[in-house]
């Protein structure tokens, strides 16, 4: 494989970074853009706003583990950006049948950051740092967002940068990251410039007892840049923006690596006068690469198993949403969006003594076109009701997977699938009311759905000796939804929200195992190894879910707060036509009891200390719940020390106790683990 090093970013150095002074807690807005705050028709959704004073103090230093302080986020495995596989980057909220694509999608300033091949999400590409607010909408279906917006949005807003800011931080396995912008005006012009790096040694990923001497440390490196120009035109602001990524990752043995290069840009209009308005157009180009391999049973040889060595990816989108205010208590929001993704796997397999005897190329592309309507009624203040419905079209054309052998040329498969189309219909209604000063209730039903990535439709991969094919005939994802909830205020300092909720699932993309016995599995064509399995993307019926998830904030004293957070989930398999066995079982990778707990004390104006414990129960690595991971208390703390007004020092340490959290098992048993202890020193600075 080619992985390309990055020189160091001295323009990252340059760019003169600084520090994020903590801005008031952010309420509940309403706004034009659909994207930007939380707009009335969300309210009955019970939306959760993650503001810049709380993210700047989380414990954990990357975006997707501070997120992790809200119960129900999770992505596919336990392990977080920082060791994990980009392809196990996919987001679940509520244990909705978590995936390595994810159901909840993920806009950063209005734009989708899934991955356009594989759905998930490249969280090394967005540095907490830069985030003004992240709004998490657990539930509430299509609604404006459409395609993949299953178990919820995760929304994450930037600001423009003003002035210059430095974020420094090193540490454990000697780690570094680094975080710096720079924003000034130019002629009316406001332009901004961030950049962001981090880089690891690296932590095992094999549990200690069974490591051999093929197992190392999986490194990482990530460089990211980010240049915004702003203006406003008359009633209309636009804003421009164009984006860099670059990342490499070891994956626990000298020949398995992964590289991840993208580029992006996007233009946003937002206008606030007579008929206010936003519109986006966005372009994103993605590429790929991995290395995966066979590992001998004493652990200490390795034999390549295949080389993705190329897999790009494109796309193209846009938005338009205007709102309509019809009376002073009615407002309509109506819009249109369209998605185009092509991709494709470009990759060498069967290796036959010291290399590759085939290849083999799997892709296609993939639109997605809605029209949506979202309206919100407040005939008292206390009070809204929001309806919206929502009409997509989709198109999967262009399928193929074609194999050759390397040394002859000669073709050994080529199957070109047919274009399939579709529309689906969504809807949902609710209610948000401030019963009294110190109670709320709140109401919805939703439903939603989710197009098969690209890669599930096509791509076959392999993880060790437990190979999973793809399926070219998976149906789209449906879900219906509803959920109740309570928010009581019985004081300023004390609030408790509860919500209880219920989820059908029909169609669930998941990866059946459908053999452990080593040879020619005659109708897929597969050999599987020796202590392997085979499985593939299949339909399963329905998938129920079931849960309550439930909110404390106390502050206790004027320096002292108290937060608990709970989810229960118990999502099983209700059907699933051709695999009787797996009907009952729970979803895999979805434990039935997760919560945090946290306190944050702030003994003087200059000194915050926060503590987060998070806990998990156990959960199942497949779909058969043959294999368990055990559960897990891990123990997070964060201390900043404000210096001056424009200075502070930070300490971070993740997995206080050094505890051993299991994040995947294998079929031959092999038990794979998250980061031990983490220690982060930093340095926050403005100017």
């Amino acid at each position: 494989m080619r992985f390309h090093p990055v020189p160091p970013v001295a323009a990252l150095l340059a760019a003169t970074p600084a520090f994020a002074q903590a801005p008031a807690p952010v309420e509940e807005i309403v706004v034009t853009g659909r994207r930007g705050g939380v707009p009335a028709y969300e309210r009955p959704y019970g939306p959760t706003v993650l503001d810049a004073a709380t993210l700047s103090t989380a414990p954990q230093r990357r975006l997707d583990e501070a997120l992790r302080a809200v119960p129900g986020f999770s992505l596919f495995r336990r392990s977080g950006s920082r060791t994990a596989n980009p392809t196990t980057q996919g987001v679940s909220l509520r244990g909705i049948g978590p995936n390595g694509a994810g159901r909840t999608l993920v806009l950063l300033d209005g734009m989708p950051v899934n991955d356009p091949f594989g759905g998930w999400v490249h969280w090394s590409r967005l540095p907490t740092a830069a985030a003004d607010r992240v709004v998490i909408t657990r539930g509430g279906g299509a609604g404006p967002w459409g395609n993949v917006a299953l178990a919820g949005t995760i929304r994450i807003e930037t600001r423009l940068p003003d002035g210059a800011a430095l974020d420094l931080a090193a540490g454990s396995d000697a780690t570094v990251q680094a975080f710096g912008e720079i924003g000034r005006s130019v002629s009316g012009t406001s332009l901004g410039l961030r950049a962001s790096a981090f880089r690891t040694d690296g932590v095992p990923l094999v549990r200690a007892d069974q490591r051999g001497l093929i197992d190392i440390d999986a490194a990482a490196e990530s460089y990211a840049l980010d240049a915004t120009a702003q203006r406003r035109l008359g009633p209309v602001t636009a804003t421009a923006r164009l984006s860099a990524f670059r990342e490499h990752r070891g994956n626990g043995t000298p020949y398995t690596e992964n590289a991840t290069e993208a580029l992006e840009g996007s233009l946003r209009l937002v206008g606030d006068g007579a008929l206010p308005f936003e519109a986006l157009v966005y372009a994103r180009d993605w590429g790929f690469e991995s290395t995966f391999s066979g590992v001998n049973d004493a652990r200490t040889a390795e034999t390549p198993a295949l080389d993705q060595f190329d897999v790009p990816s494109e796309s193209l989108g846009g938005v338009l949403q205007v709102g309509v205010a019809q009376t002073a208590t009615h407002r309509t929001d109506i819009g249109l969006d369209l998605r185009w993704t092509a991709g494709e796997t470009r990759e060498r397999f069967f290796r036959a003594g010291d290399r590759f005897t085939r290849d083999r190329v799997a892709g296609g592309e993939q639109t997605v076109a809605g029209l949506f309507a979202e309206h919100a009624w407040t005939p008292d203040p206390s009070l809204t009701l929001s309806a919206g419905a929502r009409l997509d079209w989709w198109r999967n054309a262009e399928g193929r997977r074609t194999e050759r052998s390397i040394d002859t040329g000669a073709s050994l498969r080529d199957d070109r699938f047919e274009t399939a189309t579709g529309r689906v219909l969504n809807g949902r209604l609710g209610a948000d009311w401030q019963a009294t000063p110190a109670l709320a209730l709140r109401g919805a039903l939703y439903t939603g759905f989710r197009l098969p990535t690209l890669n599930e439709l096509y791509r076959p991969f392999r993880v060790g000796d437990d190979i999973t094919e793809a399926n070219p005939a998976l149906a789209p994802e449906r879900l219906t939804g509803g959920e109740a909830g309570v928010r009581l205020t019985p004081t300023d300092a004390l609030a408790l929200s509860a919500t209880l909720f219920r989820v059908d699932l029909e169609n669930a993309v998941d990866n059946v195992t459908l053999t452990d016995r080593p040879g020619l599995f005659a109708p897929l064509g597969v050999f599987v190894p020796a202590g392997g399995t085979l499985a593939q993307r299949r339909n399963l019926d329905r998938i129920e879910v079931t849960g309550i998830e439930a909110d404390l904030r106390w502050r206790a004293t004027e320096r002292l707060s108290l937060a608990l957070g709970y989810l229960w989930s118990d999502a099983t398999v209700a059907e699933a036509t051709g695999f009787p066995a797996l009907v009952g079982n729970r979803v895999a990778q979805s434990p039935e009891h997760q919560g945090t707990a946290e306190a944050t004390w702030t003994p003087t104006d200059a000194l915050t200390l926060r503590l987060q414990l998070r806990a998990a129960g156990e959960a199942f690595e497949d779909g058969r719940n043959s294999r368990t991971l055990a559960p897990y208390v891990l123990a997070d703390l964060y201390a900043g020390w404000d210096v001056t007004d424009t200075l502070r020092l930070t300490a971070t340490v993740e997995n206080l106790a050094d505890r051993t959290v299991e994040t995947g098992r294998r079929g031959d048993g092999l038990t794979s683990i998250g980061p031990g202890r983490q220690l982060l020193l930093g340095l926050w600075a403005r100017w």
